[in-house]
């Protein structure tokens, strides 16, 4: 393939490329069933397909010559299905600028509400906000709609659509313009409330304790739902008023917490777009993310997000990510040519955590992978030497190289000077199990040593992506740099989107930041998270606590807690104007944030520019 075609593509479709011909060595994509069935009939192999978003002049008819499932997200964004024989062919297309792997996105009150400053919040008449007149989507995982937190008085329910992404359509259900899941109206949802069982008419039943249904406590639950321990009209979200949108990604199944960006970009795209026919100003939560990608907003779900969201009446928030202790992130500086660094890559579990222990060890059984950004201007070249001391040719940039170690294991290195999204030097290196998913991957240290063959700059930042999670491991087998750990710059992705609102956690009861909380900046030097948000020990809806018999509530901490809070609070600021636009949002919310912790006005990498204070929005306007 041509370089500026090969070039075209993101350095995981590269990897699937190389590895067409051998089905064992495919990418893990997350969707194992998929997989495994390529494996068990290789007759398949030609037909496996990629789920990809494309940035093209050409069209969703030209698209269509590549692939059947094509959907228009916003602007030259567009959402498909491929099998990977046509992603070069695609490539090769004048038309096409960039294609974009599917990355994996993970799930990232009664005091809460009140430390927020966003309880009985009055508008400048004297009246009392609550949301109405306004819709909050959630993009999140399980949500129990026959909770009383999200129906009128009068039983009927406040969600206006939900999608459920993971649905086969039945009977008279259908899809949304995408072309895959079912939606389910008002209309469908109060037949099903009518009924002895509703999840038998509306099939989208949640897990117990299921994390969209919590989130959406948070943002906009009532206070209806309660128990002898948990009494009605305490336990209120930030918008009680407002309407529902929910969408459940798809996932490899019903326990999963990982969908992947192409989805996430179709769910925003459908979230604004009911919104619109509703006639509604709208605010999206979305409490998921990935730690992948250039980190300065110019991924195309970011720019997805950032098109979609320039338009008055639309806003987005977003978790900032609980990547602080997670040991992700690395950063550092070669300051002469030949100068060298190694990366201390630790596979095979034992993740330290804050005040001691470990997440536990466990066998690798995934592909792990590391991006390493730096400025053009340099050139650095990459080489992975694993635990055994086996160790692949150098890859510099311009070049792709596949390695079998002796030990099996595969290694794969894609580098390139001037990447077509930003500009910027990229290394991506993916280390992948001896014979294929499922097998174990030598535990260890793994080394990746960089060395520079021209400096200008000098400075670098590597992320490791987050595993799959299967019930086998619940992340124990987990890489992570040793030594090497910056906790600086740990914003989970789409958290770095320009127009997006990233939102961090702190414990409204100590006054301190959690110590999982993503910090900022951007790579690029931008200043997020905006805000923080209450997001340690709070206790929200709890799914099927009704059909169960409770608790009403349960306890919950992250930025997936956080986000929602700044959700609501959004939509207070929209019921009482309309027109704001998202970057209003921003800005109000980040002027009118106060000083909890002695750190002052200024920006700080881990409060952002303060704590949230609803009241004092709303007095901004």
């Amino acid at each position: 393939m041509a370089k500026m075609t090969y070039g075209k593509l993101d350095p995981r479709l590269r990897r699937l490329i190389r590895s067409k011909d051998n089905m064992e060595r495919l990418e893990v994509d997350r969707m194992r069933l998929q997989v495994e069935s390529a494996m068990e009939h290789p007759d398949m192999a030609e037909q496996y397909t990629k789920r990809v978003l494309v940035r093209c002049t050409g069209g969703d008819q030209r698209l269509k010559d590549y692939a059947k499932n094509v959907s228009h997200i916003v602007d030259r964004i567009y959402a498909l299905e491929i099998p990977i024989t046509e992603l070069e062919r695609l490539a090769g297309d004048n038309m096409v600028e960039y294609v974009e792997s599917g990355r994996q996105f993970t799930g990232l009150l009664n005091t809460s509400v009140a430390e927020a400053r966003a309880r009985n919040v009055t508008g400048p008449l004297g009246t009392t906000l609550d949301g109405s007149n306004v819709v909050v989507c959630m993009i999140d995982f399980g949500f129990d709609f026959t909770l009383d937190d999200f129906r009128n008085t009068d039983g009927s329910t406040r969600i206006r659509f939900l999608w459920d992404q993971n649905l086969t359509p039945q009977a008279t259900e259908t899809s949304p313009r995408f072309g895959y899941g079912v939606e389910y109206t008002e209309a469908n949802i109060n037949s099903a409330l009518a009924t002895p069982n509703p999840f038998n008419v509306v099939r989208h039943r949640p897990s117990p304790g299921s994390h969209g249904t919590h989130v959406a406590g948070i943002a906009v639950g009532n206070g209806r739902t309660g128990d002898a321990q948990f009494p009605t009209g305490q336990f209120v979200g930030v918008a009680p008023g407002a309407d529902i949108i929910f969408v459940q990604p798809n996932a490899t199944d019903a326990d999963s917490t990982f969908t992947d960006s192409v989805n996430v970009a179709e769910a925003i795209a459908y979230c604004f777009e009911k919104a619109d026919e509703l006639g509604l100003p709208c605010v999206i939560n979305m409490s998921l993310g990935q730690n992948g990608g250039s980190h300065d907003g110019e991924s195309i779900v970011e720019r997805a997000i950032d098109s979609l969201l320039d338009s008055q009446g639309r806003c987005m928030v977003l978790a900032a990510g609980n990547e602080h202790i997670w040991r992700g992130h690395t950063s550092g500086n070669l300051n002469a040519i030949g100068s060298t660094t190694t990366l201390e890559w630790e596979v095979g579990g034992g993740l330290p955590l804050p005040g001691g222990g470990n997440l536990g060890v466990s066998s690798d059984r995934t592909p792990n992978e590391m991006e390493v950004w730096y400025s053009s201007r340099d050139e650095f070249r990459a080489r992975v030497r694993d635990p055994n001391g086996d160790v692949s040719p150098w890859t510099a940039p311009g070049e792709t190289n596949l390695d079998t170690m002796s030990s099996g294991d595969e290694v794969f290195i894609d580098s390139e000077r001037f990447s077509i999204l930003n500009g910027d030097a990229r290394i991506y290196a993916e280390i992948s199990p001896r014979g294929g998913f499922g097998q174990t991957l030598t535990t260890g240290t793994w080394r990746v040593e960089i060395e520079a063959l021209a400096v200008a700059e000098g400075h670098y930042d590597a992320w490791i992506e987050r595993d799959a999670r299967d019930n086998r491991n619940i992340f124990a087998d987990q890489s992570y740099f040793n030594a090497d750990f910056d906790g600086e710059m740990t914003l989970g992705t789409p958290a770095t989107t320009r127009r997006g609102i990233a939102v961090a956690n702190f414990d409204h009861e100590q006054i301190v930041p959690s110590d999982s909380s993503s910090r900022g900046r951007t790579r690029d030097g931008r200043a997020k998270p905006e805000v923080a948000a209450p997001g340690t020990n709070i206790l929200s809806s709890n799914s099927l606590s009704q059909e169960t018999g409770g608790p009403a509530r349960l306890s919950m901490s992250g930025t997936s807690m956080a986000a929602p809070h700044v959700a609501g609070v959004a939509a207070l600021l929209l019921e009482q104007d309309a027109r704001l636009t998202g970057e209003q949002i921003k800005k109000l919310l980040s002027a009118a944030a106060r000083d909890a912790a002695g750190v002052g006005p200024a920006f700080h990498n881990a409060w952002g520019y303060g704590v949230l204070d609803a009241q004092m929005g709303v007095n901004l306007l």
